[in-house]
C-alpha cells in the first residue's frame, strides 16, 4: 500500500473510485478489504507517520457538558493508524439484548439485529488481532478453550460469565495491534494513503443529495480539491459529526442534518474502580476471574474473564448493561515490564537489575504461562474491580459546533456530554451483585469504595471512555436517524460513515470488534456499488 504526504503530490493525484476519509481500524480495514478490486482507493489522514502537537490540536474542543478524562481535546490520534495507536487491545462482543427495543432504555434498539453482523466477525478478528471473531463469551469459552467448565457457576438469573480478548501484534507478541505499523506491508496496488491531509469541507451539489468532492488542507492551509465517485467518512464519534455540521454551504444545517439530528445521541462508556481486592488474598479469585491463554487458529491470545449483569436482572430491574472485572495495577518494580522491554531490545541496566530482583516470580510466571494458560503473575500494588457501563441514548447529549475555528478555518467542536441517573444505579447495583457473587462462590470478595454502594448518596467516581459513540446512528427511517442499514447517509446517495457514531446503542462492550465487523460489512456493500 502506497504512503504519500499531501505537500509533495499533484492536483492531478487527488482522485480514486472510493475515498476514505479516517485511517483509524475503521478506514484501513476497509482499505484492506477492498485491496485488490479494481476499484482504486485513497485513504486521507489528518495526521502524518509520527505525533504532531501542531496537528492534534485541530481536534481541540469546547466541553459543556459532563466531565470527561481529556476536557479539551477528543481521545484519539491524528496519526496513521489513528485511534490504535493507543488504544488498550481490549475486544468484546455486543449482546443479542444490545440490539433489542428494550422498554426500560429509552431510543434503543438497532434496525439489524446480531445474527446480521455474525457473517463478519471472522473476517473482522483477522484485522483486529484476535483468535476468535464469535463463540468465545459467556459458558461457551470454556469448550472453545478446551477448558472443564467450572462447577462453581454464577447465578445465571443476576450474573453471566463475560470474556474479552487482548488484540495481539503480529509482530511485537507483547503488544496489541497498531494498524498503522502494518500500512507499508500491505500488497494492494489500488490503494494509497494520503497524510497530512485534513478534510475541512465536504461540497455536494445543489440539492446536497450527492458529494462531489472534499477540500483538503495540511501544513499549507491553501485548499485542495480530492475527488472521488464515493465518499466514507471513518474519523470517529466527534469528527464525524463535526465534518457533517460544518460542511454547510449548500445547506445550512450541514450535510445529512435536515432532522436535525447529526451531533445527537453521543454516547460513551462510563468506566472506574467500584473497590479494591488485597493482593495478599486474591489469588484463587484471580486464578478464576482472571486471564486465559487459549491457542487458537491464529496463535495463543490472551481471554480476560469478568462478569456482566444477566438479561433478566436488566429487564427485571431496569438496569442498563453493564459488565465488571479484576484490574491487576502492577507496581512500579513489577519485573515483567522490564522483561518485555528487554526482549524487544530495548532494555536498560535498571531493568535487568530489577528483573533479577525478581527472579522467583518471573519463574512461577513462567511455569503459569506454559503449563497452566493463564496469566502472569505481576508484582501488584492493588487490585481494583472495575466497571463498565452503557448510557442510555439521549438526543440532548450531542456534539455541536463553537464558533472558534482551528487553524485550517474549520470550526471546533463543543460537546455536551450528558450522564444520568440509571447509570449510576446500574452500577451500584452491578457492583452489588459483583460481591454477593463472590461470596457465595467463596472467593475473597473486593471492598466497594463508599460512593459505590447501593444506599450511597456521593457523586460516582466514573468518566468516559475515549468510546465517543451514538453521533450518526443508524435508522430505517430518516427521522429517526442519519445513516441507513447500509451505513449510507439519509439523502446522500455516495456518502457512508464508519465506525462507532453509527452505532444505536453501545452496550457495555469495547467497540472496536463491532467497528471493523461493520466495516468489513460496508467493504462488501462498496464492491457491489456502480
Amino acid at each position: 500500500m502506497r504512503i504519500d504526504d499531501l505537500r509533495s503530490v499533484g492536483d492531478n493525484e487527488l482522485s480514486a473510485d472510493i475515498c476514505i476519509v479516517g485511517s483509524g481500524p475503521a478506514g484501513l480495514t476497509l482499505a484492506a478489504e477492498l485491496a485488490g478490486t479494481p476499484r482504486r482507493v485513497l485513504v486521507v489522514e489528518s495526521g502524518g507517520l509520527e505525533l504532531s502537537e501542531e496537528v492534534d490540536a485541530l481536534a481541540d474542543i469546547d466541553n459543556v457538558g459532563a466531565r470527561r478524562a481529556q476536557s479539551t481535546r477528543v481521545a484519539g490520534d491524528r496519526i496513521l493508524g489513528g485511534a490504535s495507536h493507543t488504544w488498550s487491545g481490549r475486544c468484546g462482543l455486543l449482546d443479542e439484548l444490545d440490539f433489542s427495543d428494550r422498554p426500560w432504555v429509552a431510543n434503543s434498539g438497532w434496525p439489524i439485529g446480531a445474527g446480521e453482523l455474525e457473517p463478519f466477525l471472522e473476517r473482522a478478528a483477522e484485522h483486529i488481532g484476535i483468535g476468535y471473531g464469535s463463540g468465545f463469551t459467556d459458558d461457551a469459552f470454556w469448550q472453545l478453550a478446551g477448558r472443564p467448565q467450572p462447577s462453581d457457576a454464577l447465578d445465571p438469573t443476576r450474573l453471566r460469565p463475560y470474556f474479552w480478548q487482548i488484540s495481539r501484534d503480529p509482530v511485537d507478541p507483547f503488544d496489541c495491534k497498531r494498524f498503522g505499523a502494518h500500512v507499508k506491508d500491505l500488497v494492494a496496488p489500488n490503494v494509497r494513503v494520503l497524510v497530512n491531509a485534513t478534510v475541512t469541507h465536504i461540497d455536494t451539489d445543489q440539492d446536497g443529495a450527492r458529494v462531489d468532492s472534499l477540500q483538503v488542507a495540511g501544513a499549507d492551509p491553501r485548499p485542495r480539491t480530492v475527488r472521488a465517485a464515493m465518499f466514507v467518512l471513518a474519523t470517529g464519534g466527534i469528527g464525524n459529526p463535526r465534518l457533517l455540521l460544518a460542511s454547510r454551504r449548500v445547506r445550512p444545517e450541514g450535510i445529512g442534518n435536515r432532522h436535525n439530528l447529526v451531533g445527537r445521541y453521543l454516547m460513551d462508556h462510563r468506566c472506574g474502580a467500584v473497590g479494591a481486592l488485597d493482593p495478599a488474598v486474591a489469588d484463587s479469585a484471580l486464578e478464576r476471574f482472571g486471564k486465559y491463554v487459549v491457542k487458537t487458529p491464529h496463535g495463543k491470545h490472551t481471554f480476560l474473564h469478568g462478569i456482566a449483569l444477566s438479561p433478566e436482572v436488566q429487564a427485571t430491574e431496569g438496569l442498563l448493561n453493564c459488565a465488571l472485572w479484576l484490574q491487576e495495577v502492577p507496581a512500579e518494580d513489577d519485573p515483567w515490564d522490564s522483561v518485555k522491554q528487554l526482549l524487544r531490545g530495548r532494555g536498560t541496566a535498571h531493568d535487568a537489575k530489577v528483573a533479577l530482583a525478581h527472579s522467583g516470580l518471573l519463574l512461577s510466571g513462567a511455569r503459569r504461562r506454559l503449563i497452566q494458560h493463564t496469566g502472569l503473575p505481576h508484582k501488584l500494588d492493588r487490585i481494583e474491580l472495575r466497571c463498565m457501563v452503557e448510557q442510555a441514548p439521549n438526543p440532548d447529549s450531542r456534539v455541536m459546533l463553537t464558533d472558534r475555528t482551528d487553524r485550517l478555518g474549520m470550526p471546533l467542536a463543543r460537546i455536551d456530554w450528558r450522564v444520568n441517573a440509571q447509570e449510576d444505579s446500574t452500577v451500584r447495583r452491578a457492583a452489588a451483585l459483583a460481591i454477593d457473587e463472590f461470596t457465595r462462590l467463596g472467593f475473597p470478595a473486593p471492598v466497594l469504595y463508599d460512593w459505590a454502594r447501593e444506599a450511597s448518596a456521593l457523586p460516582p467516581q466514573l468518566t468516559d471512555w475515549a468510546h465517543p459513540t451514538g453521533t450518526t446512528r443508524m435508522s430505517v427511517d430518516p427521522r429517526d436517524g442519519v445513516v441507513d442499514v447500509e451505513c449510507r447517509v439519509h439523502g446522500v446517495d455516495n456518502l457512508f460513515i464508519a465506525g462507532s457514531s453509527v452505532f444505536p446503542t453501545t452496550g457495555h462492550a469495547n467497540p472496536t470488534l463491532t467497528i471493523v465487523a461493520l466495516a468489513v460489512r460496508l467493504a462488501d456493500t462498496l464492491r457491489t456499488l456502480n
